[in-house]
């Protein structure tokens, strides 16, 4: 797939998948918990020392009709 930007700040550039999805890492929780709940799998993107930096989270889920929903419900 395809390569997407997604932020970048001071030194830190942030380019991944384009289907993953970027939330605040402080909505990790909520995010795993309602995952677990409807039954999604999502995982996080690789890049974990440069999401940590920037303080977010990408998500990836690799289901299509399952990320649609992901969406709708976090972005």
């Amino acid at each position: 797939m395809a390569e997407k930007f997604f932020i970048e700040r001071k030194s830190y550039k942030l380019i991944s998948d384009e289907r993953d999805v970027m939330l605040p890492m402080g909505l990790t929780n909520q995010v795993e918990e309602w995952c677990l709940n409807n039954n999604i799998t999502a995982e996080r993107a690789p890049q974990i020392f440069v999401q940590t930096a920037l303080g977010v989270t990408l998500w990836r889920i690799k289901d299509e009709r399952k990320r649609m929903w992901f969406k709708l419900r976090w972005e």
